[in-house]
């Protein structure tokens, strides 16, 4: 019988991070880590028994959390509560749980068309449907393809940036020559969250930020996330983030394209968002409920979640990646458990994560 451990990690090759924007740009030569790490390790001594093997850079910096039930164990190396990390693509299941509440609301339908709420005219994007795009399957690329942008994203990353900063027209301009290619199947698009994103934002009546605050941030207790648009809303309080090859890296501000990636947050904002899924305001929401064939590995996919089913407990799980930094947030609805890491560097987490939960959730 496979374990609850290699059963959810299984649900790992549907989750692509998004902050390196899949230009190869990420990928790139680590250094070797020395033998001897000197640092402010803090917090549940166990965890950082755990953790610490994982992370030798004098660098890293390094926060976890483990809820069971009404416990949370939290570890930290070189940071503390207060300390902001980008968390990559785990911000699109901030966006799938606010496509779940736009079509209570009455604001949108899953089978809503882009162009029902963003001017793509008569663009073959115009017409995929909001419930596709959220299961990766509406047939559009992982970025923009124009080759002029392609060109000047790719430069941008290896220089240590974001490689995306396009404002919503912009964005839009950009989707209006993309190909649709449904046929496909499963195909994981960046592009085709932030435009869900955009469009709730649009049936709502007003900005993406602004959406995410008031409908998440501000009632689920989220003090210290954020989602910053430019490079003058990074917090002060931003870890500071190392690429592969182990430079630093500028911190992450994605324009339109943050619906698909863009949040900053601290340990105990993904703790609070964890504990609203496992039982609060989200638990057992469309987001997580109806879903759909995953891309391989027996998941499936929510709005954006990817969810385990398929035995007696319920796995919930979404990783993260930017230039700069990597997360995993893996979620045990059944059993009430939780594990969180978010690090400083660009290089997966997602073991650590599998391995708190196995041995502490």
């Amino acid at each position: 019988m496979r374990s609850r451990r290699s059963a959810a990690r299984r649900t790992l090759p549907v989750l692509v991070a998004v902050g390196c924007l899949a230009l190869s740009a990420c990928v790139g030569t680590s250094q070797p880590a020395p033998d001897v790490r000197a640092t402010d390790a803090t917090g549940d001594a166990e965890l950082l028994r755990l953790i610490r093997p994982s992370f030798l850079a004098e660098t890293d910096r390094v926060a976890v959390a483990v809820i069971d039930g009404d416990e949370v164990r939290r570890a930290f190396l070189d940071a503390d509560e207060t300390t902001v990390f980008e968390i990559g693509s785990i911000t699109k299941v901030f966006t799938g749980e606010l496509l779940a509440e736009a079509v209570e609301r009455g604001e949108v339908e899953l089978d809503d068309e882009l162009g029902d709420h963003l001017d793509l005219g008569d663009a073959p994007a115009a017409s995929v449907t909001l419930r596709d795009l959220a299961a990766h399957r509406g047939g559009l690329p992982i970025f923009p393809t124009d080759p002029e942008w392609v060109e000047q994203a790719q430069a941008d990353v290896d220089a240590g940036g974001d490689g995306v900063d396009e404002t919503v027209d912009e964005l839009l301009e950009l989707t209006r020559t993309v190909e649709v290619q449904p046929e496909q199947g499963f195909g994981y698009s960046n592009l085709g969250a932030a435009l869900v994103g955009q469009a709730l934002a649009e049936a709502a009546g007003t900005d993406y930020p602004t959406l995410l605050s008031e409908r998440l941030f501000e009632p689920l207790g989220l003090d210290g996330a954020s989602l910053p648009i430019d490079d003058g809303d990074v917090d002060p309080q931003h870890a500071g983030g190392f690429g592969a090859d182990g430079s630093p890296a500028e911190p992450s501000s994605l324009g339109a394209f943050a619906p698909a990636g863009g949040i900053h947050a601290t340990v105990d904002d993904l703790v609070a968002f964890a504990s609203a899924v496992i039982d609060g305001p989200l638990t057992d929401s469309a987001a997580q409920a109806d879903t759909v064939e995953g891309g391989g590995g027996g998941a499936q996919i929510g709005y954006f979640w990817s969810v385990d089913d398929d035995r007696d407990h319920v796995i919930l799980s979404h990783n993260g990646m930017t230039g700069g930094f990597t997360s995993i947030m893996v979620i045990d609805r059944t059993a009430g458990t939780a594990a969180i890491v978010l690090a400083n560097r660009s290089e997966s987490v997602d073991d650590v994560g599998y391995d708190l939960l196995a041995q502490f959730g």
